[in-house]
């Protein structure tokens, strides 16, 4: 299990044991190598999108789990908008929220990813896309990437995901840490849409067809 956390020169770690230690850099290649609990997955799935994404972009299902918590609670149809949450009760409403939303022209995230309405615009997507559960799983992922392209398998691309400014990356970090240091825990026993089914809110169910 799991037993320890601590804060070096060279960023955080998750030890094992209180002994065999990994930072960012070393756990991730691990996982993407070593997965904690093998499982076959229905081909249309919520743990389908996060494993094809994490395949597609080499980064571990565990990790892009994390930042979905951290982002959006793990809720689908989730928006933010300018700093305020904004949680329709289902995809009809999401979609009128949207339309209202470009309409306005504020900035505001979309999705489980939380997937800002720049990234959409940059690569000519329609935000309603950030509402179909694999697209926002797979959209964020290439976000991630890019920035693990340009920071490598570190805490600060991590932090970059999330925003620009350094302080707000730091504290996004520490949230990221403790997340992904519960969820892997439970992967040592579960699977991963048996995580995804316990971390998820029972009112708010993924739908990824």
């Amino acid at each position: 299990m799991i037993t320890l956390r601590e804060r070096t020169a060279v960023g955080m770690k998750i030890c094992v044991y209180g002994v065999v230690c990994f930072t960012l850099a070393t756990l991730l290649p691990l996982l993407a190598v070593h997965p904690l609990y093998a499982e076959e997955l229905a081909p249309v799935s919520p743990a389908a999108c996060f494993q094809q994404a994490a395949e597609r972009y080499s980064i571990p299902a565990e990790l892009l789990i994390a930042v979905a918590q951290a982002e959006s609670g793990l809720q689908q149809f989730a928006m933010n908008r300018g700093g305020t949450a904004i949680l329709p009760r289902n995809r009809e409403a999401a979609e009128t929220i949207l339309k209202q939303l470009a309409q306005e022209r504020p900035t505001f995230d979309v999705g489980i990813m939380q997937v800002n309405r720049w990234w959409f615009e940059k690569y000519g997507e329609p935000y309603e896309k950030g509402l179909d559960l694999c697209f926002n799983v797979d959209f964020g992922a290439r976000i991630l990437a890019m920035a693990i392209k340009d920071h490598g398998f570190t805490w600060k691309a991590v932090g970059v995901y999330h925003s620009p400014t350094g302080w707000r990356q730091s504290r996004y970090t520490q949230r990221i840490f403790g997340r992904l240091e519960r969820i892997l825990r439970q992967r040592r026993v579960t699977t991963l849409q048996e995580l995804l089914e316990k971390m998820t809110d029972s009112n708010v169910r993924m739908t990824a067809g």
